[in-house]
């Protein structure tokens, strides 16, 4: 074999390890809740995960309700 010859068959390998290495992470759901709080005096909701608030904002019902199900399908809590 000559010296090129097994630098190629080193890179080809190396190429190959890395890209099975980066795709054989597993995918852990995450344990965190999604709630919403209503407000005391209006019909406006506040999005909590684990009871802490993601932002001071309040919103409408169906508008909350979609935020906390695309926090749930990016994986940053479960949705009620």
């Amino acid at each position: 074999m000559s010296l090129k010859t097994t630098y190629k068959l080193l890179t080809f390998l190396l190429i190959g390890l890395l890209i099975n290495s980066c795709g054989s992470a597993k995918f852990v759901p995450t344990t965190d809740i999604c709630s919403l709080e209503k407000h005391w005096n209006d019909n406006l909701y506040q999005v909590k995960i684990n009871d802490k608030k993601i932002s001071k904002h309040w919103y409408l019902k169906n508008d909350a309700i979609d935020i906390t199900k695309l926090l749930a399908k990016n994986n940053k809590c479960m949705s009620n």
